[in-house]
């Protein structure tokens, strides 16, 4: 494949070129990893326009060709002052997709969001991004991936201010051909993590109402400023769109507009509003009691709420608990098992917000293939083929975690000469489980498991079943550790991996879990990190040492040294050096004194000197500890006086004399 560097010069190399004999590339205005959007004229019409292309090595790869195919077909079918509109699409003779837009001057949201947005303001921007939505839905057309990034801000010939989706890359046509049916799957996941719905994480079927979460996203940055999920780690945001409450809204938002945006940010989609026109007429409502024409009526009649339920808008009650945890219409209903396997300990210890917890993640299997940069849009590429070649953006093998690649993760198994089909099979089971069917599903395991011993898929569910018991973790880590052996590509598979997790969060951690953790590879490499930088303690010397030999860069830098140099000298005298272990913590100590190594130092004591026979370089450090370790305390009394304060001097106590008798 062309490396980026010969795309850039590529791309660039094509201004000035007439694409078929109608469409001159000006100048290249925009660019990403696998095409560029150039600035155009149609030469007959002598009208600008935007084009954007495919660069011809990614022209070769089907899989792409038919996205940016499904990209024009969709945008083709919208004709609203909040979509871009698309004229025209087709191949240049060697073989280049190209696609005629109209030409937009302006910027993109994200670089107008600078910080918290006044309520009203925020309406007025919402608004057109819900209009836009509610013409694409009614089209058929759902977006999938709506971000700043893909709203561009322009002006109208008036000089208005007119937002626009674009960038249906990745778009769902419903109701479409059998062709595009097969690609958008349940089972396959795109979209940008932080902007992504619960359901669209998991890789379950959407509709129009994963466009509405992502537009709750959008309103709650607007109004504060930041994200309501955010962070580095792309699976960590999987699994707090799926199970993490939003953080409360600030006082300052208005009870009303904070109510439309926890419900558009509801966890299960039927609990948010039905369609992008409901959210409109609330919104607008709302947005007209802002007025100072409304302001200044009073009555009950005037309330926004009262006024979209009592005119047969959205019914909005019971929502305006900003601050407060969510209504119980809203809150989570007890867990499947399925669920209960995702987070073993909630059978335990309920959280707050553990909805749908991946609810039927085990049922789909194998959900996201876990590739992720954050830096930059762009369409995906097909999961079978580069993991890391696409930005922002998610895809995950097909729905039981395994078919596209068969029992042994070699090639998809058709139907046995008996009719029996192994991938039907395997969604029963996972029907059953999502039903609390759980020993029904398990006798059907067992007999799947004696006809395909060997099998990733059918292993994977055992381990899911054995983690749900009380006393299953050992063995379920050991089914897991089989999966992955018979399969190692479930360790950049989403469902698998948000499985595991939950597993190897368990306190304490045996060492068969870092085991398994090592053996996901860079996947396990967060989890490594969790775990050396835990608060609670639980790992020992070893454990601590043997993860932090494990880590590679960016993730070694992360760990937390003060807490470790602290566990260390806690820890030393159960390593097979005790002197030399806690000299070195002291060292590290002494070279930077910090308030956080105060109250392990003032506590450690020096191990004795060892009877037995040891290296020299033990005795000689066990010599060296207490002349060191009273320095030490020194340096650390002079600079944190108050947490060593003088001691109180003894006074002696007067003898009492006797008085003589007289």
């Amino acid at each position: 494949m062309t490396d980026p560097e010969q795309i850039q010069n590529d791309l660039a190399g094509l201004v000035g070129e007439v694409l078929a004999g109608i469409y001159r590339l000006d100048a290249l205005i925009g660019e990403g990893g696998m095409g560029a959007v150039f600035r155009g004229r149609h030469v007959l019409l002598r009208r600008d326009v935007a084009i954007k292309v495919l660069h011809p090595d990614f022209s070769r790869d089907p899989e792409l060709v038919k996205r940016f195919d499904r990209e024009a077909q969709s945008a083709a079918r919208l004709n609203h002052p909040n979509c871009i509109q698309v004229t025209e699409f087709g191949s240049t003779e060697d073989g280049m997709k190209y696609l005629v837009m109209q030409l937009l001057e302006g910027t993109e949201l994200q670089n107008i969001l600078d910080g918290p947005v006044e309520p009203a303001r925020a309406c007025d921007l919402i608004l057109q991004i819900l209009r836009g939505l509610e013409h694409a839905h009614g089209q058929g057309v759902v977006h999938r991936d709506l971000k700043p990034q893909n709203i561009f801000v322009t002006r109208d010939h008036e000089g208005r201010e007119v937002l626009k989706l674009v960038d249906f890359g990745i778009a769902k046509i419903i109701g479409g051909d059998g062709a595009h049916d097969q690609m958008t799957r349940a089972g396959m996941v795109f979209g940008t993590p932080q902007y992504m719905s619960p359901e669209q994480a998991l890789g379950l079927e959407i509709d129009a109402r994963a466009d509405l979460y992502a537009a709750g996203v959008l309103l709650y940055q607007i109004v504060t400023g930041k994200l309501p999920f955010n962070g580095d780690d792309p699976v960590a945001l999987i699994r707090m769109q799926v199970s993490t409450e939003p953080p409360p809204l600030p006082q300052s938002v208005p009870q009303e507009l904070a109510a439309i945006i926890m419900r558009l940010l509801a966890k299960q989609k039927e609990q948010r509003f039905p369609d992008a026109r409901t959210v409109r007429i609330a919104l607008e409502r709302y947005r007209e009691s802002l007025s100072p024409r409304r302001r200044g009526k009073g009555g009950k009649g005037d309330d926004p709420l009262t006024d979209v339920v009592t005119n047969g808008g959205p019914d909005l009650s019971g929502l305006i608990a900003v601050a407060r945890p969510l209504p119980d219409a809203l809150r989570p209903r007890p867990l499947t098992l399925v669920e209960s396997m995702l987070n073993p300990n909630a059978l335990h210890r309920r959280t707050s917000f553990r909805v749908a917890l991946a609810v039927t993640l085990l049922a789909l299997g194998g959900l996201a293939l876990y590739w992720f940069v954050l830096r930059e849009p762009s369409v995906t590429t097909a999961p079978a083929i580069a993991p890391m070649q696409a930005s922002g953006t998610v895809t995950s093998p097909t729905a039981d975690g395994n078919a596209s690649r068969g029992s042994d993760g070699a090639s998809p198994q058709p139907p046995a000469a008996d009719g029996f089909d192994r991938v039907q099979e395997l969604e029963t089971i996972d029907g059953l489980l999502t039903q609390n069917k759980a020993d029904e599903a398990a006798a059907r395991l067992l007999a799947l498991h004696e006809r395909f011993p060997q099998d990733a898929a059918v292993r994977w569910r055992e381990a899911g079943l054995e983690a749900q018991r009380p006393d299953g973790g050992a063995r379920a880590l050991e089914l897991y550790a089989d999966a992955l052996k018979l399969d190692p590509t479930l360790a950049r598979d989403l469902g698998f991996h948000a499985q595991v997790d939950a597993l190897l969060h368990r306190r304490p951690v045996p060492d068969a879990a870092i085991d398994l953790a090592l053996a996901l590879g860079p996947q396990g490499q967060g989890v490594l990190l969790g775990y050396i930088n835990d608060p609670e303690g639980w790992a020992s010397y070893a454990q601590r040492r043997r993860i932090r030999d494990a880590l590679t860069p960016p993730l070694a830098d992360e760990v937390d040294v003060v807490l470790n140099t602290r566990r260390d000298l806690e820890q030393a005298g159960s390593t097979p050096t005790p002197c030399q272990t806690m000299q070195a913590a002291i060292t590290v100590m002494q070279a930077e004194a910090r308030r956080e190594y105060v109250e392990v130092l003032k506590v450690a004591v020096a191990p004795l000197m060892p009877v037995a026979a040891v290296a020299d370089a033990e005795k000689a450090a066990c010599r060296a500890l207490d002349p060191q370790l009273a320095s030490v305390r020194t340096q650390y009394a002079a600079a944190f006086p108050d947490a060593f304060p003088p001691s109180k001097p003894v006074k002696k106590r007067r003898p009492i004399k006797k008085k003589r008798k007289r």
